[in-house]
């Protein structure tokens, strides 16, 4: 007997929590034989227990921990000597947004699918201002995962589940748990299985296939005289490139091209494996006034790109590398050492610190001795930074960096109730990608100069409790930016290679931010960003003019207080412009002006409902294409997010 459509996700529905019950078990499991050894290590240190008497505590009857029992906190927290406890994150708006494009408000350009290569619409200085890889399509997902710090009364653990439409799921797992009031120990793991939305065969045939875990501990003594924190973090990305689908005019943007799409490739693929250790000690010479620290960073990140043939007619007629296969590889490795002193003076906060760091960029089919620009080579920095916080004012932060090539950084933040402000001034070096590279498509060996930038933000905040009204605008100003660029009028076979600007950019960015409240559970907010480009020299930069993200909601609390929930309307719509091309050969995006990526309203109607220490939502995506029979192109050749429904929830345990 054929089971029905409800029938048989039901049953899906069933086996993916039976899965995940057996799965969690088993880390629970593993986390009790820890947590048995260090117990039994702890006893032997502190001795036989000493009897002050029975203490009952009644937990059957009530919920005796919680949200308030399990708090977290970050490193720079305990840096910056703020001793912050946050609490946990049970709030139901906006739950829905799990990808991480609506995450990030639509700030990112992505392939059109969850967990693809992606980019920042507007530009954002780097973190670095030594040497990097420049491979950077994947850092979005990388960067997301800040380790938090944990301070429990009881195990806390976390099961999120997301089933969405058409094959696209993730699989979240958080636990950390107090091993004695002085010593944490956690882990996080996250997976993405996304399957294809062009030319898909069934259920796993995948486009992205990512696992991300991480483990973490923290220490301090008895008197809190010395503190450690130690994480180690590994992501593994694969994907299945397509290339984009073939567009044969105009007319196509407006057909339902996701039936009859063509992929330009079927047998590529690229993956990036990352891997770091980080180490941060300090030790208290006087309190908080004098404090000393050790900072320890290494990092891996392994980029490749596979095919089974070499494909000319999509990556041109260059063949650096003689084979009838492609199998690009690029390694680069890094350690950071960092060492200062820290402290307080009354609310001043003070730092100053000298680090060393080593780095290593290997090509599979490159030399070092073919190269212009050294791949291997140890960078040195001082620099400081100071914090001042006033309670009824807010804080002043600021940071200086220089290196022994001339790089540096310089940066300062006001932050208040009333306004925020910041300036950012840095020279930078390229990543080493744009500099040399030799794989089965691509071929150069450069020598550009570190690129220089400036960028200034200002925001006014008015805040009351039905109306909010923030008014802001960045300036950003680049000089010798690299970038790669598509011309095929160059001479050259290969039409997409690095460049640097010889001259000036300037971009103008004013901004507003509001919301308003209704009837008390009714609230209308809203984004809009308006850009200019006062100077583009080289044409370089290109950025939607207009840029708007809306949301129309309805939010209450029923039951007593036993059931929360928010539900209605996300709009996101941004004006007509010539975005970055993706060429999947080096995994990079590319200016061109060929392909103009036409405005489209995405709107989403979502629901989301939290019992007790569960969270639940149900979205429906892009809900226009069911009408229109039309579609977007968040990237040249690469079609959005199809109308699919997504189904989501999360299970949080304190004992």
């Amino acid at each position: 007997m054929l089971m029905t459509n409800s029938t048989m996700t039901f049953y899906f529905l069933l086996k993916r929590i039976l899965f995940l019950r057996v799965y969690f078990l088993r880390i629970v499991i593993i986390a009790g034989i820890l947590f048995t050894l260090a117990i039994s290590v702890q006893a032997q240190d502190d001795g036989p227990a000493r009897r002050k008497g029975s203490r009952i505590i009644d937990d059957t009857t009530k919920q005796v921990y919680g949200p308030t029992t399990s708090r977290y906190f970050y490193e720079k927290d305990v840096f910056f000597n703020r001793e912050i406890l946050h609490p946990l994150d049970t709030a139901i708006n906006n739950y829905h947004r799990f990808t991480f494009v609506q995450r990030y408000n639509y700030l990112y350009q992505d392939l059109g699918n969850i967990g693809t290569a992606s980019r920042p619409i507007f530009y954002q200085t780097p973190d670095l201002i030594g040497a990097t890889s420049g491979f950077q399509q994947f850092d979005l997902y990388w960067n997301s995962e800040q380790v938090k710090y944990f301070n429990t009364k009881s195990p806390y653990s976390n099961v999120k589940v997301i089933i969405g439409g058409k094959g696209r799921s993730l699989t979240a797992i958080n636990f950390s748990r107090n091993i004695n009031p002085r010593w944490n120990f956690g882990f996080d793991y996250r997976g993405l299985f996304i399957d294809k939305q062009v030319l898909r065969t069934g259920k796993g045939d995948r486009n992205v296939k990512t696992t991300y875990y991480d483990l973490y501990t923290t220490y301090q003594s008895k008197d809190s005289t010395y503190r450690l924190f130690v994480n180690f973090r590994r992501h593994h990305y694969a994907s299945n490139e397509n290339g984009g689908v073939s567009v044969q005019d105009s007319s196509f943007l407006k057909s339902y091209f996701y039936a009859n799409a063509q992929p330009f490739l079927t047998t590529a693929q690229t993956f990036e494996r990352r891997l770091s250790i980080h180490l941060f000690q300090q030790y208290n010479l006087l309190k908080k006034g004098i404090q000393v620290y050790h900072t320890l960073d290494t990092y891996r990140q392994a980029n490749y790109f596979f095919d089974k043939s070499l494909n000319k007619a999509y990556f041109g007629d260059v063949t650096p590398v003689d084979s009838t296969a492609v199998s690009d590889k690029a390694n680069f490795i890094s350690m950071r050492n960092e060492a200062g002193f820290k402290g307080n003076l009354a609310k001043l906060f003070y730092n100053g610190y000298y680090a060393i760091r080593q780095y290593n960029m290997q090509y599979k089919y490159l030399v070092p001795q073919e190269i212009t620009v050294p791949t291997k080579s140890t960078e040195h920095y001082i620099g400081g930074r100071m914090s001042l916080f006033l309670d009824s004012i807010g804080e002043v932060n600021a940071w200086l960096e220089i290196q022994n090539n001339g790089n540096f950084r310089a940066e300062g933040s006001i932050k208040s109730k009333w306004f925020d402000a910041s300036l950012k001034q840095l020279q930078y070096a390229p990543g080493l990608l744009y500099q040399a590279y030799r794989g089965s498509h691509n071929e150069w060996n450069n020598d550009f100069d570190p690129v220089q930038a400036t960028q200034i933000n200002g925001n006014l905040h008015y805040n009351s409790r039905v109306f909010t009204f923030s008014p802001g605008i960045t300036f950003t100003r680049l000089y010798n930016y690299v970038y790669f660029k598509y011309d095929k009028n160059t001479g050259d076979p290969q039409v997409i290679l690095p460049v640097q600007s010889s001259g000036t950019q300037v971009v103008a960015s004013p901004e507003i931010n509001l919301s308003l409240t209704m009837l008390r559970h009714i609230r209308l907010s809203g984004q809009g960003i308006y850009t200019e480009l006062l100077k583009n020299e080289d044409a370089v930069l290109s950025m939607p003019k207009l840029f708007v993200n809306s949301q129309l909601s309805y939010s209450n609390i029923f039951f007593n207080g036993n059931m929360d929930m928010h539900g209605g309307v996300d709009m996101h719509w941004q004006s007509d412009y010539y975005a970055l091309g993706y060429t999947p050969s080096i995994q990079q995006f590319y200016r061109q002006n060929t392909f103009k990526s036409p405005a489209f309203p995405i709107i989403d109607v979502f629901f989301n409902m939290k019992v007790k220490s569960g969270r639940i939502f149900v979205k429906y995506n892009n809900v226009m294409q069911a009408f229109t029979k039309s579609g977007y192109f968040p990237t040249p050749y690469f079609p959005g997010q199809r109308n699919v429904i997504d189904f989501g929830f999360d299970l949080l345990f304190y004992d």
